[in-house]
């Protein structure tokens, strides 16, 4: 393409660029095969006749790169085309810190990636703002499947919009890729559990009906590209509480079959219909095996059964947990072999360079594992990547057009505000004084109360995405909006309340009409079981929790 075409020599293992010919190099060859008499010129031209795996591109550097090809071609030349150190790294990479991105492969033109974001409810621990939607429990309580969808699609365009930010200027750091570690769709068996907030609750029908949902609505409707890819999470029997009787990172979650089968493994075969690209294994034990190791979970049901295509991801440091915290293996290697060969294609670790996947170059050589094995788990990392638009021309993908003028938008707040208000669960309503009415307030006086009347940093819950403070407002700042007497007590400064001030409260309440009190568990410590005492608000008339 204008005169310009580059030869490539691959020989076994290895590819290089033997030289640039220009169009007047171009026309001298012509040239020498015409003038057949000149040794030296003939002895050239045969070598280069004869290099069988010699391939002339002209303006597409490789078939992986040619958008009119099938997919699974494109992908297998890629692939095929790598080192073993290369696809080693690939597998190991999967984030965080030290253990992402995963690097670039400069002589393929491959960019690096990272694995590592969180997208349960809005586009979290990303760099800047995003819109934050209502907690996963809270949008499972609106029953509504379209709620779900319009939810995960507009989180799924702010992280594009912001991906493709992060791009345009170099940055590959943690949660600034397209490959979303959501939905999380455990089953909620215990009120200990500090994660009951991420997921959908305790049916697994409804779980998987919105965690169809959401995987749709992530992945976006486009015939060819998706917008961002889900992962759902944490397969399997994974729940809390997560300290109790063992740790999270140890525990074997000992399930009858039939349980197993009723339970805990329908929302992810639906999951794994509605076209998720991932899925995260967990840290425990699953009857006795570790889930990121357990051939039954990964392969014979997840692959087998089911017929997922997609990749595996450990949750993060699951892999060195195997060793570490459940004692199934004796080292690294060991572990490699095991986890790999049950079916996991991605290591995320804590922020740790020599890692699990690290290994696996070992286990090769020692026959433990192939590489045609490990080809087969670098695959649907490479297509998950095509399918997102890495190497097509970013004029075919619409969503390369996204700017951050869509996140925050004002459609997506406003979703926002309908989502939240479609969350809400009136559990009582005495002598029916809800809702109330402008005239019914008007003049009266409103005492707020509670550590959460007051304190953004406490409102958003788990995993959420931290939004521009000029569009958060308080309880207390809400109901200063209304024609009433306003006043408010913390109480206390934390959702514990572990130092609580009567005086405080007391003061503020004894002469108000209405009692609006603002309690809940907030993130402070939603990976461990949560302490059910009794709040020392629990003396008062409440008009409304």
């Amino acid at each position: 393409k204008n005169g310009n075409c580059a030869v490539r020599e691959e020989t076994s293992g290895t590819r290089r660029h033997q030289e640039i010919l220009t169009e007047s190099s171009l026309e001298s060859l012509q040239q020498i095969t015409r003038v057949k008499r000149s040794r030296m010129h003939f002895r050239n031209l045969v070598l280069l006749l004869l290099s069988l795996n010699t391939v002339v591109f002209c303006g597409q550097d490789y078939p992986f790169m040619d958008p009119s090809l099938p997919w699974h071609e494109r992908v297998n030349d890629l692939v095929n085309r790598l080192t073993l150190e290369e696809m080693v790294l690939q597998m190991a990479r999967g984030g965080a810190g030290k253990n992402g991105p995963a690097p670039p492969i400069e002589r393929l033109g491959i960019k690096p990636y990272s694995w590592n974001t969180e997208c349960l409810r809005g586009d979290a621990e990303a760099p800047g703002w995003a819109t934050s939607f209502p907690q996963a429990l809270g949008l499972a309580a609106s029953f509504s499947s379209d709620l779900i969808y319009r939810v995960a699609n507009a989180t799924a365009t702010e992280v594009r919009a912001k991906h493709n930010y992060f791009t345009s200027i170099g940055n590959y750091d943690d949660h600034t890729g397209l490959s979303c570690f959501s939905p999380v769709i455990n089953i909620m068996r215990h009120p200990l559990w500090g994660r009951n907030q991420e997921t959908f609750g305790e049916d697994p029908f409804l779980s998987g009906a919105l965690s169809t949902a959401f995987v749709k609505g992530l992945q976006g409707d486009h015939p060819r590209y998706i917008k961002a890819n889900a992962g759902c999470k944490h397969f399997d029997v994974h729940g809390g509480p997560e300290n109790i009787p063992v740790s999270r990172f140890s525990f074997d979650a000992k399930v009858e079959e039939r349980d197993w089968r009723m339970t805990f493994l329908p929302q992810f075969q639906a999951c794994v219909q509605a076209g998720t690209y991932s899925i995260m294994c967990s840290y425990n034990r699953v009857n006795g095996v570790p889930a990121c190791a357990n051939k039954k979970l990964l392969t014979d049901i997840l692959r087998t059964e089911w017929g997922f295509p997609g990749y595996v991801v450990s949750d993060e440091g699951a892999l060195e947990f195997i060793m570490e915290k459940h004692k199934y293996t004796k080292n690294f290697l060991e572990t490699a072999i095991a986890s790999v060969s049950a079916g996991c294609n991605l290591e995320l670790a804590f922020d740790l360079a020599d890692n699990v996947f690290m290994k696996i170059q070992e286990a090769i050589a020692e026959g433990n594992i192939s590489v045609q094995l490990v080809k087969e788990r670098v695959r649907p990392l490479f297509y998950t990547r095509m399918r997102l638009g890495e190497f097509d021309p970013s004029d075919m993908n619409p969503y390369s057009t996204y700017d951050q003028s869509l996140v925050q938008s004002e459609e997506h707040r406003k979703l926002s505000l309908e989502a939240a208000i479609q969350s809400f669960v009136l559990l009582k309503n005495l002598k029916g004084i809800l809702p109330f009415s402008i005239r019914d307030i008007t003049g009266k006086r409103i005492a707020v109360v509670g550590p959460f009347a007051d304190n953004t940093e406490v409102l958003f819950g788990d995993y959420s995405p931290v939004p521009d403070p000029q569009y958060i407002s308080t309880p207390r700042q809400g109901l200063e909006t209304l024609p009433a007497d306003i006043h408010f007590a913390a109480g206390c400064s934390n959702p514990k309340c572990d130092q609580y001030s009567p005086t405080e409260v007391k003061t503020v309440v004894q002469s108000a009409d209405i009692i609006v009190v603002c309690l809940g568990t907030g993130d402070g410590s939603p990976h461990t079981a949560q302490s059910w005492v009794i709040s020392p608000f629990s003396d008062l008339s409440l008009a409304c929790l």
